[in-house]
């Protein structure tokens, strides 16, 4: 298979990046936009030893499940990528390949029992992250990225985003060039403007907005004026001077408005400062923690750990069900929400603990003695290995794992089933409608040897 070489080919599957897969001569080809049991013409626009790319022409034989996406920005922003797809075709893709990336990896039989959609999958997102740059004629974009690269469509929409991104977009755009503000160039590394950040609200509607820079802002003043008139509700800058895709940094100072940003999850009330994570959908975030508690069940006199534990939301729901939780995580306001929260909530069997997992997590199974559960919520990259290290070495009853890539998943639970665990049920949770990414939750019991030889 050649380069700009035109070919037909029946499309059989979905890969987890939203592409069409198909097979031509025994070379696997991916196909952007092409859907399972479509005819499609594609040119071949990238040729690797193992696979190519083609560039969609024509679709000859159309899908049943194939539909007009919701958003005219679809096909050009990077994000939403299974718009075109009937939503229960998409749920049925996502559970049929988180199950084959499971067992592929981790040699374990996963079974997805169940995935969890949604009524309505659209407008769920609580946060976005907007980058802001400038297009080719110098003219500001503010947006979201185009597929597998870091140009920036310019947009005043987005269809799954719970907010109006609009006139925070126009807001910006206006404010940069009367104040003189510069936009930030991550090839040169100089400009000001790198992103905007926007939360809301879900109770109350209201809207926080972070702008990161990379130098001090011109006329913050105007600034925090201008986007309380867009309608923030409170206004933060953080100085962000590092190269890289990071998109906060510690260095984040309150502007204008109001601090205390309040939300609530399945009846636990919260405020959240800029740098604590929230899971960015909110009712599948409580359908989420409604499995975990299924799984963690009821043990009044043991203890349980909230590894990763962000703001301390699951943490606080969990402390019914058990004696007493614990949450670590690393990030120090999130600590400090975390704890703020569960006093205002009156939840007297609960402490967090600041620190790195990886660090703090052995040495806490060492020190409690009574601890039945721990929950696993990593980042994308999965565990470290000093905390699957410290699960093998001194076993837990039960280790519930919650992951937002089953790569890294299946991979850690090969490692926890070389050290005597034995997988439990899996269900996946749409938290991610019309993108490929999917969340997925099961569990771990340990069983002692004598079990095991049974």
């Amino acid at each position: 298979m050649k380069k700009n070489e035109e070919v037909l080919l029946t499309v059989d599957s979905m890969a987890n990046t939203g592409a069409g897969v198909a097979r031509s001569d025994s070379m696997v080809v991916f196909v952007p936009g092409a859907l399972p049991g479509e005819t499609v013409r594609a040119r071949i626009i990238k040729v690797n030893k193992n696979y190519c790319i083609g560039r969609l022409e024509q679709i000859i034989t159309p899908s049943p499940n194939r539909r007009e996406p919701a958003c005219k920005y679809f096909g050009r922003c990077g994000g939403c990528v299974m718009q075109h797809l009937e939503y229960n075709a998409q749920l049925e893709s996502k559970k049929k390949e988180t199950e084959q990336v499971l067992r592929r990896i981790s040699g374990l039989p996963f079974e997805v029992s169940d995935i969890m959609g949604m009524y309505d999958p659209y407008h769920y997102r609580n946060k976005a992250i907007l980058p802001i740059g400038r297009d080719e004629s110098g003219n500001i974009v503010i947006g979201f990225y185009a597929s597998r690269s870091h140009r920036i469509i310019d947009m005043d929409s987005c269809a799954i985003q719970s907010m109006d991104i609009k006139p925070f977009v126009q807001a910006v755009k206006r404010l940069a060039e009367s104040t003189g503000t510069t936009v930030y160039d991550e090839v040169k590394h100089c400009g000001s403007l790198r992103q905007l950040m926007l939360r809301r609200s879900i109770i109350k509607g209201d809207i926080m907005a972070v702008l990161v820079v990379n130098e001090e802002l011109k006329q913050p003043e105007m600034w925090a004026k201008g986007l309380l008139e867009a309608g923030a509700c409170s206004v933060w800058k953080d100085i962000n001077t590092e190269k890289g895709n990071i998109v906060l940094s510690p260095k984040c100072e309150f502007m204008a408005g109001r601090k205390d940003f309040e939300d609530d999850i399945a009846g636990v009330h919260f405020n959240l400062s800029p740098l604590s994570f929230l899971q960015v959908n909110h009712l599948q975030a409580a359908v989420l923690y409604g499995i975990t508690t299924l799984y963690g069940g009821r043990r009044d006199d043991s203890v349980l750990v909230d590894a990763y534990c962000g703001t301390g939301i699951l943490t606080q729901i969990m402390a019914r069900f058990c004696g007493r939780a614990v949450g670590v995580e690393i990030v120090p306001d999130a600590v400090e929400d975390a704890r703020r929260n569960a006093l205002k909530n009156g939840v007297k069997n609960v402490e967090f603990i600041q620190g790195d997992c990886a660090k703090e997590l052995p040495s806490l199974i060492k020190r409690l003695g009574n601890i039945k559960v721990i929950i696993l919520d990593p980042p994308r990259a999965g565990c470290d290995g000093a905390i699957l290290e410290a699960l093998t070495e001194n076993p837990i009853e039960r280790v519930i794992y919650i992951s937002c890539d089953p790569a890294t998943l299946a991979r850690d639970a090969a490692v926890l089933a070389r050290g005597g665990y034995s997988l439990g049920q899996t269900k996946c949770v749409d938290m991610f409608p019309q993108t490929a990414h999917i969340e997925t939750i099961c569990y771990f019991d340990y069983k002692k040897e004598r079990d095991r030889a049974d």
